[in-house]
């Protein structure tokens, strides 16, 4: 498996306006999906608003399990493959919490459908974010973190006599950093009263 995680923040009103559909809440949400996977810039020929890009990040890539495990504490897929979101708002929210946007009669877990939170969830996410101290909470769950064996963990890195060393996310500090790119991400997102939607693909 890999997978990435992107995150995109868009206009709220754009959003609710995509939302509000005629034909109820559903095809609002079909609307979305579809305006959001064509990426779409100018508006459509009945005038509806397009969710525009205003940033996009794929910056966490492949670190974005061992970010959900570290904030959440789950530790296992359940037997869809998806992670575990049994954990409270908002620390759910950060990676993989958010109002799904399938398509309709298709997969309709978290992972390869865009996943949608409002400017108040937005809010919330940025401040558990705000009041985390990463390095206290990794260490506090290295044991969950080491006992992990999603993809992302650990890395091989060839050595010179021909071995491999391999060294995890923790101890390259990318987990760390991934925080740290969230956490900017959102408290940008928060502070302009954005949309944010995800995508673990």
């Amino acid at each position: 498996m890999s997978l990435w995680l992107t995150l995109t923040r868009h206009d709220a009103a754009q959003i609710e306006e995509l939302l509000e559909h005629p034909e109820g809440p559903s095809a609002g949400r079909e609307r979305l999906r579809l305006a959001w996977n064509d990426v779409v810039f100018e508006d459509d020929e009945d005038g509806t608003a397009y969710p525009r890009v205003i940033e996009e990040t794929s910056e966490v890539r492949r670190n974005w399990d061992a970010l959900h495990v570290l904030l959440t504490g789950a530790e296992s897929f359940d037997e869809d493959g998806e992670l575990l979101t049994s954990a409270p708002a908002p620390a759910r929210d950060v990676v993989m919490g958010g109002l799904v946007l399938a398509e309709r009669g298709g997969n309709q877990g978290r992972l390869y459908n865009p996943l949608l939170l409002m400017p108040d969830q937005v809010r919330a996410v940025h401040s558990f974010l705000q009041g985390l101290d990463a390095p206290t909470l990794i260490a506090c769950r290295g044991d969950l973190l080491r006992k992990a064996t999603f993809y992302s963990f650990s890395t091989d890195i060839p050595q010179p006599d021909g071995t491999l060393r391999t060294e995890s996310v923790v101890e390259d500090g990318s987990l760390a950093a991934g925080v740290d790119i969230v956490r900017g991400f959102y408290a940008r997102a928060a502070a302009a009263g954005n949309a944010v939607i995800k995508e673990v693909s």
